[in-house]
């Protein structure tokens, strides 16, 4: 399975979301386009990559190709750099547990124009979530993980 994954926020932090599309072995693409709250744009990033992760899981996937034009990202789940922001440490931690339960799992780090596709997801899941911005920012806090497996079990009754 191969993922393109992007993230992002208006403002930092600001309303955010993820764009992630997902190639079958089979030819069969999925995109997912999900707004997230508000958070930041590092956040937002790993966000993307945790759904993808999550997908992968719910499908029983052993292999996972993440393309990502997050280097940040790329270059702490790869190992090069180390986690230190404690904002992230939970979303990260989450990462590497889905990519340990992996058979093969491998990031790449790809120029943006490489990755549009999931750039235009998760602009779409911003302009949703502006648009659905509460009046009071803090009033709603968003459970990623519900909310990526409410999407995974909506794309599986798809078929």
């Amino acid at each position: 399975m191969i993922a393109y994954v992007d993230g992002g926020s208006r403002g930092n932090p600001g309303p955010a979301g993820v764009g992630v599309i997902i190639e079958h072995p089979t030819g069969r693409r999925v995109e997912i386009s999900q707004a997230i709250g508000v958070r930041d744009n590092n956040y937002a990033e790993y966000a993307a990559l945790l759904v993808a992760l999550e997908y992968a899981a719910a499908f029983d996937s052993g292999s996972l190709q993440v393309y990502s034009d997050s280097e940040v990202v790329v270059r702490q789940i790869s190992g090069s750099y180390s986690c230190q922001s404690a904002a992230l440490r939970d979303i990260y931690r989450a990462c590497m547990a889905l990519v340990a339960s992996l058979q093969h799992f491998a990031i790449s780090h790809i120029r943006r124009e490489h990755n549009a596709g999931a750039d235009r997801l998760a602009k779409e899941a911003i302009d949703r979530a502006t648009r659905e911005r509460p009046a009071d920012d803090n009033a709603v806090e968003t459970d990623l993980a519900a909310q990526a497996f409410r999407k995974l079990v909506q794309l599986e009754q798809l078929g």
